[in-house]
């Protein structure tokens, strides 16, 4: 099994969305995610750090899923890509 500690750095865009707002988006990202046979285990908006969001992510030991699911979620596919996630830090977990 693979996780993926997923910490986003969000854009000035979604720091101005509602908290309500900002809920949202992760629901939609976990969509995205199975669509790839990704599992989105739990998000929260941690303390501490530069970034606002963590996800963590499940890929069932298949690294080329999971880049397929970030590349649509950050850049191509989606129509939050580019526009609430400024830059993201990843860190693997076997």
């Amino acid at each position: 099994m693979v996780r993926y500690i997923v910490f986003s750095e969000m854009t000035p865009e979604f720091l101005q969305l509602t908290l309500e707002e900002r809920k949202e988006l992760p629901l939609r990202w976990s969509q995205v995610a199975s669509q790839y046979g990704v599992k989105m285990l739990f998000w929260g908006m941690p303390l501490g750090v530069h970034e606002h969001v963590v996800c963590v992510f499940e890929a069932n030991g298949n690294n080329e899923k999971f880049f397929k699911f970030q590349r649509e979620w950050l850049s191509l596919g989606t129509p939050d890509a580019g526009k609430y996630v400024k830059n993201t830090r990843t860190i693997t977990v076997y």
